[in-house]
Protein backbone atom coordinates (compact mmCIF):
# COMPACT_ATOMS: atom_id res chain seq x y z
CA UNK A 1 0.00 0.00 0.00
CA UNK A 2 1.25 3.46 -0.96
CA UNK A 3 0.01 6.59 0.82
CA UNK A 4 0.76 9.97 -0.77
CA UNK A 5 0.68 13.15 1.34
CA UNK A 6 1.68 16.78 0.97
CA UNK A 7 0.97 19.18 -1.89
CA UNK A 8 2.05 20.15 -5.38
CA UNK A 9 1.11 17.11 -7.44
CA UNK A 10 -0.28 14.38 -5.14
CA UNK A 11 -3.21 13.47 -7.37
CA UNK A 12 -1.13 13.52 -10.55
CA UNK A 13 1.45 11.28 -8.89
CA UNK A 14 -1.17 8.90 -7.52
CA UNK A 15 -2.81 8.38 -10.89
CA UNK A 16 0.52 8.04 -12.69
CA UNK A 17 1.73 5.38 -10.24
CA UNK A 18 -1.52 3.42 -10.53
CA UNK A 19 -1.39 3.63 -14.33
CA UNK A 20 2.18 2.28 -14.32
CA UNK A 21 1.21 -0.56 -11.97
CA UNK A 22 -1.74 -1.46 -14.19
CA UNK A 23 0.53 -1.45 -17.24
CA UNK A 24 2.76 -3.92 -15.38
CA UNK A 25 -0.20 -6.27 -14.99
CA UNK A 26 -1.03 -5.59 -11.35
CA UNK A 27 -4.53 -5.06 -9.97
CA UNK A 28 -3.94 -1.54 -8.72
CA UNK A 29 -6.54 0.95 -7.48
CA UNK A 30 -6.45 4.59 -6.42
CA UNK A 31 -8.40 6.33 -3.67
CA UNK A 32 -8.27 8.63 -0.68
CA UNK A 33 -8.73 8.54 3.07
CA UNK A 34 -9.96 12.17 3.02
CA UNK A 35 -11.65 13.84 0.04
CA UNK A 36 -10.69 14.29 -3.61
CA UNK A 37 -12.24 15.51 -6.81
CA UNK A 38 -13.74 12.75 -8.97
CA UNK A 39 -11.43 11.41 -11.68
CA UNK A 40 -11.58 13.21 -15.01
CA UNK A 41 -13.75 11.52 -17.67
CA UNK A 42 -10.77 11.82 -20.03
CA UNK A 43 -8.51 9.87 -17.67
CA UNK A 44 -8.17 6.17 -16.97
CA UNK A 45 -9.70 6.23 -13.48
CA UNK A 46 -13.32 5.19 -12.93
CA UNK A 47 -15.13 5.98 -9.70
CA UNK A 48 -16.13 2.96 -7.59
CA UNK A 49 -18.22 3.82 -4.53
CA UNK A 50 -19.29 1.73 -1.56
CA UNK A 51 -20.95 2.74 1.69
CA UNK A 52 -19.01 0.09 3.62
CA UNK A 53 -16.14 -2.37 3.03
CA UNK A 54 -18.52 -5.14 1.95
CA UNK A 55 -20.10 -2.94 -0.73
CA UNK A 56 -16.70 -1.89 -2.05
CA UNK A 57 -15.58 -5.51 -2.04
CA UNK A 58 -18.57 -6.55 -4.15
CA UNK A 59 -17.85 -3.84 -6.70
CA UNK A 60 -14.17 -4.74 -6.86
CA UNK A 61 -15.04 -8.41 -7.35
CA UNK A 62 -17.09 -7.35 -10.37
CA UNK A 63 -14.33 -5.13 -11.82
CA UNK A 64 -12.99 -6.28 -15.19
CA UNK A 65 -9.23 -6.19 -14.62
CA UNK A 66 -8.65 -7.33 -18.20
CA UNK A 67 -10.31 -4.16 -19.46
CA UNK A 68 -8.95 -0.60 -19.63
CA UNK A 69 -8.63 1.78 -16.71
CA UNK A 70 -8.55 1.30 -12.97
CA UNK A 71 -10.91 1.85 -10.02
CA UNK A 72 -10.81 5.01 -7.90
CA UNK A 73 -12.30 4.07 -4.54
CA UNK A 74 -14.53 6.21 -2.36
CA UNK A 75 -17.40 6.06 0.08
CA UNK A 76 -19.83 8.52 -1.54
CA UNK A 77 -20.07 11.43 -3.96
CA UNK A 78 -20.45 14.66 -2.02
CA UNK A 79 -21.76 18.06 -3.06
CA UNK A 80 -20.19 19.98 -4.71
CA UNK A 81 -18.27 17.43 -6.72
CA UNK A 82 -16.03 15.82 -4.11
CA UNK A 83 -15.52 12.14 -3.33
CA UNK A 84 -15.69 11.12 0.32
CA UNK A 85 -12.79 8.80 0.98
CA UNK A 86 -12.58 5.35 2.51
CA UNK A 87 -11.76 4.80 6.18
CA UNK A 88 -8.12 3.74 6.64
CA UNK A 89 -9.11 0.35 8.04
CA UNK A 90 -11.17 -0.35 4.90
CA UNK A 91 -8.04 -0.16 2.78
CA UNK A 92 -6.33 -2.84 4.82
CA UNK A 93 -9.40 -5.07 4.64
CA UNK A 94 -9.51 -4.84 0.84
CA UNK A 95 -5.86 -5.81 0.60
CA UNK A 96 -6.26 -8.65 3.10
CA UNK A 97 -9.19 -9.99 1.08
CA UNK A 98 -6.96 -10.26 -1.99
CA UNK A 99 -9.21 -8.01 -4.09
CA UNK A 100 -6.33 -5.78 -5.22
CA UNK A 101 -2.59 -6.19 -5.48
CA UNK A 102 -1.80 -2.58 -4.64
CA UNK A 103 -3.64 0.47 -3.31
CA UNK A 104 -2.35 4.01 -3.87
CA UNK A 105 -4.14 6.49 -1.61
CA UNK A 106 -4.07 10.21 -0.91
CA UNK A 107 -3.79 10.85 2.82
CA UNK A 108 -4.52 14.58 3.11
CA UNK A 109 -5.67 17.70 1.26
CA UNK A 110 -3.81 20.82 0.15
CA UNK A 111 -6.41 23.20 -1.35
CA UNK A 112 -4.37 23.23 -4.57
CA UNK A 113 -1.40 24.97 -2.92
CA UNK A 114 2.09 23.81 -3.91
CA UNK A 115 3.28 23.12 -0.37
CA UNK A 116 1.77 22.34 3.03
CA UNK A 117 2.50 21.33 6.59
CA UNK A 118 0.24 18.81 8.34
CA UNK A 119 -2.21 19.79 11.05
CA UNK A 120 -2.50 17.81 14.28
CA UNK A 121 -5.10 15.45 12.77
CA UNK A 122 -3.23 14.98 9.50
CA UNK A 123 -2.37 12.95 7.55
CA UNK A 124 -4.78 10.00 7.59
CA UNK A 125 -2.46 7.07 6.86
CA UNK A 126 -3.52 3.40 6.98
CA UNK A 127 -1.35 1.32 9.29
CA UNK A 128 -0.73 -1.13 6.43
CA UNK A 129 1.12 1.51 4.39
CA UNK A 130 4.44 0.15 3.15
CA UNK A 131 5.52 3.17 1.08
CA UNK A 132 4.94 6.69 2.44
CA UNK A 133 5.37 9.45 -0.15
CA UNK A 134 5.54 13.14 0.80
CA UNK A 135 5.22 15.62 -2.09
CA UNK A 136 6.11 19.31 -2.37
CA UNK A 137 5.71 21.51 -5.44
CA UNK A 138 8.74 23.61 -6.35
CA UNK A 139 6.58 26.41 -7.73
CA UNK A 140 6.39 27.55 -4.10
CA UNK A 141 10.02 28.74 -4.25
CA UNK A 142 10.30 32.50 -4.08
CA UNK A 143 6.64 33.01 -3.20
CA UNK A 144 5.45 34.36 0.18
CA UNK A 145 4.76 31.66 2.75
CA UNK A 146 1.31 33.09 3.46
CA UNK A 147 0.35 32.81 -0.20
CA UNK A 148 1.88 29.53 -1.35
CA UNK A 149 1.44 27.24 1.66
CA UNK A 150 -1.56 25.38 3.02
CA UNK A 151 -1.95 25.19 6.82
CA UNK A 152 -0.01 28.46 6.91
CA UNK A 153 0.49 28.66 10.66
CA UNK A 154 1.84 25.12 10.86
CA UNK A 155 4.10 25.77 7.89
CA UNK A 156 5.44 28.93 9.52
CA UNK A 157 6.02 27.15 12.86
CA UNK A 158 8.11 24.48 11.17
CA UNK A 159 10.03 26.69 8.75
CA UNK A 160 10.40 29.83 10.87
CA UNK A 161 9.11 32.04 8.05
CA UNK A 162 6.90 35.09 8.39
CA UNK A 163 3.77 35.35 6.23
CA UNK A 164 5.50 37.64 3.72
CA UNK A 165 8.85 35.84 3.72
CA UNK A 166 9.68 34.06 0.45
CA UNK A 167 9.96 30.30 0.61
CA UNK A 168 13.50 29.13 -0.11
CA UNK A 169 15.23 25.74 -0.28
CA UNK A 170 16.26 26.00 3.38
CA UNK A 171 12.63 26.30 4.46
CA UNK A 172 11.65 23.27 2.38
CA UNK A 173 14.57 21.32 3.86
CA UNK A 174 13.23 22.09 7.35
CA UNK A 175 9.76 20.96 6.29
CA UNK A 176 11.17 17.57 5.27
CA UNK A 177 13.55 17.13 8.20
CA UNK A 178 11.40 18.24 11.16
CA UNK A 179 9.39 15.48 12.92
CA UNK A 180 6.14 17.48 12.69
CA UNK A 181 6.74 18.23 9.03
CA UNK A 182 6.43 16.18 5.86
CA UNK A 183 7.33 12.87 7.54
CA UNK A 184 4.54 13.17 10.12
CA UNK A 185 2.32 10.10 10.13
CA UNK A 186 4.75 7.76 8.41
CA UNK A 187 4.13 4.31 9.93
CA UNK A 188 7.05 2.48 11.56
CA UNK A 189 8.67 0.20 9.03
CA UNK A 190 7.29 2.01 5.98
CA UNK A 191 9.72 3.22 3.33
CA UNK A 192 9.65 7.04 3.21
CA UNK A 193 10.13 8.83 -0.12
CA UNK A 194 10.26 12.60 -0.65
CA UNK A 195 9.05 13.88 -4.04
CA UNK A 196 10.09 17.35 -5.25
CA UNK A 197 7.72 17.99 -8.15
CA UNK A 198 7.38 20.89 -10.59
CA UNK A 199 11.08 21.02 -11.50
CA UNK A 200 10.00 22.71 -14.71
CA UNK A 201 13.28 24.26 -15.87
CA UNK A 202 17.04 23.65 -15.46
CA UNK A 203 17.43 26.36 -12.81
CA UNK A 204 14.72 24.88 -10.58
CA UNK A 205 16.04 21.36 -11.22
CA UNK A 206 19.49 22.43 -10.00
CA UNK A 207 18.01 23.94 -6.84
CA UNK A 208 16.04 20.75 -6.26
CA UNK A 209 19.21 18.67 -6.44
CA UNK A 210 20.72 20.73 -3.65
CA UNK A 211 17.53 20.34 -1.65
CA UNK A 212 17.60 16.56 -2.17
CA UNK A 213 21.04 16.41 -0.61
CA UNK A 214 19.89 18.48 2.37
CA UNK A 215 16.88 16.22 2.95
CA UNK A 216 18.93 13.03 2.80
CA UNK A 217 21.56 14.52 5.08
CA UNK A 218 19.02 15.68 7.65
CA UNK A 219 17.39 13.95 10.59
CA UNK A 220 14.19 12.94 8.81
CA UNK A 221 13.59 9.33 7.88
CA UNK A 222 13.43 9.85 4.12
CA UNK A 223 15.81 7.42 2.45
CA UNK A 224 15.01 8.46 -1.10
CA UNK A 225 14.25 11.75 -2.87
CA UNK A 226 12.71 12.00 -6.34
CA UNK A 227 13.18 15.24 -8.27
CA UNK A 228 10.61 15.34 -11.05
CA UNK A 229 8.31 17.10 -13.46
CA UNK A 230 5.04 15.17 -13.59
CA UNK A 231 2.93 17.54 -15.69
CA UNK A 232 2.57 16.84 -19.39
CA UNK A 233 2.59 13.62 -21.39
CA UNK A 234 6.25 12.81 -20.71
CA UNK A 235 7.30 12.90 -17.07
CA UNK A 236 10.94 13.42 -16.10
CA UNK A 237 12.51 12.32 -12.84
CA UNK A 238 15.80 11.75 -11.05
CA UNK A 239 16.16 9.55 -7.98
CA UNK A 240 18.54 10.41 -5.14
CA UNK A 241 19.77 8.14 -2.35
CA UNK A 242 22.58 8.63 0.15
CA UNK A 243 23.12 12.19 -1.14
CA UNK A 244 23.71 11.30 -4.78
CA UNK A 245 21.66 10.37 -7.87
CA UNK A 246 21.10 6.68 -8.61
Amino acid sequence: MVTVVGAGGKTTLMYRVVSELRAAGLRAAAGTTTKIFPPSPEGEGRLVLGEDPAALARRLEAWDWAGPGYPVLGRALLHPGKVDGVAPEWAGALLDAGLVDCLVLEGDGSARRPVKAPEEWEPVVPAETTVFVAVAGLTCLGRPAGEASFRVERFREITGLGPDDPIGPQALARLFTQPRGAAKGCPPGARAVAVLNQADNPRVWARARGLAGAILGGEARFGRVVVCRLAGPEAEWEVWERGEPV
